[in-house]
């Protein structure tokens, strides 16, 4: 009972990384490359860095959306098919 907890902890941490990392790191990546534009054209507004940030997530949603939903079902079937042994039925 507690080895199937861990595993279904473990597989959702795994799962969360998988989803969150590209996305972070597409900000962080976008928010850097907008920061030295502006310190370049000298214009610092926040209005101007989040568009980018805002049209970078999107286009990550779009494009990779399918297979993280995928990712999130599968644990979620995972998780159904533990229940009775972890409920002990």
């Amino acid at each position: 009972m507690e080895s199937t907890a861990t595993h279904l902890l473990m597989r959702a941490l795994q799962t969360i990384i998988l989803i969150a990392i590209p996305c972070v790191a597409a900000v962080a990546v976008t928010g850097i490359l907008t920061g030295a534009v502006q310190t370049i054209v000298q214009v610092q507004d926040q209005n101007v860095a989040f568009l980018p940030k805002l049209l970078v997530v999107a286009l990550l949603i779009a494009l990779a959306g399918l297979p993280a939903l995928m990712l999130l079902v599968q644990l979620l079937h995972a998780v159904a098919s533990a229940l009775p042994t972890m409920l002990g039925s």
